[in-house]
């Protein structure tokens, strides 16, 4: 029996991200650096030799606005409609699709994803700032190391699969590449 973890940057036709593919986040174009304390305006995939393996998808890209804002304390982001709580967001407009399979009926709990350095997984991303959100969520958390990772919630009901749903904008705090940053999803499941 095999358990299978499938991550999805969504948009008009989902791109799965392969093993050695990295989530880019860009300042509007494939491949363009994002200016110091400003977010990502587009998300792609990109292959192990560099190409947009995301390039006909038109993938989701969900642009982190503010923690708090609009009078109320919902964070707010910008996912193609403007401004607006993220609590608004439906399921196809979120950034990831994450899928836990396996081949007989399984729960899925104690869920965590949070950014790291990509050696030490209590140690915040390099140069880099990142929040996470799950679908009706209110708030962002920035998730920079496993003591600051998103929660997200426990799938309970034994299927054999499981999805999850997640916005992710981020914004780095100094010039340079970031490729050795990584994103990790933790879980128990049984």
């Amino acid at each position: 029996m095999a358990l299978t973890q499938t991550w999805v940057l969504q948009g008009t036709s989902p791109t799965t991200l392969e093993a050695t593919d990295l989530l880019q986040f860009c300042d509007g174009t494939f491949d363009n650096p994002i200016t110091v304390s400003a977010y990502n305006g587009s998300t792609h995939v990109r292959s192990s030799i560099g190409a947009d393996d995301s390039t006909g998808n038109t993938p989701n890209n969900v642009k982190f606005i503010s923690q708090t804002g609009g009078g109320d304390s919902d964070s707010q982001a910008d996912w193609g409609d403007g401004t607006e709580d993220i609590d608004a967001i439906l399921e196809a407009e979120c950034t990831l699709k994450l899928t836990v399979a396996f081949d007989s009926n399984i729960t899925v709990t104690d869920i965590t994803m949070y950014g790291y350095d990509g050696t030490t997984t209590t140690d915040a991303p390099v140069g880099l700032d990142l929040f996470l959100a799950e679908l009706a969520d209110t708030v962002f958390t920035n998730a920079d190391g496993s003591a600051s990772a998103l929660t997200i919630t426990d799938s309970d009901t034994p299927a054999t699969s499981h999805d999850f749903f997640v916005l992710a904008s981020a914004s780095p705090s100094a010039v340079g590449v970031k490729d050795a940053n990584k994103i990790r999803v933790e879980f128990t499941y049984q």
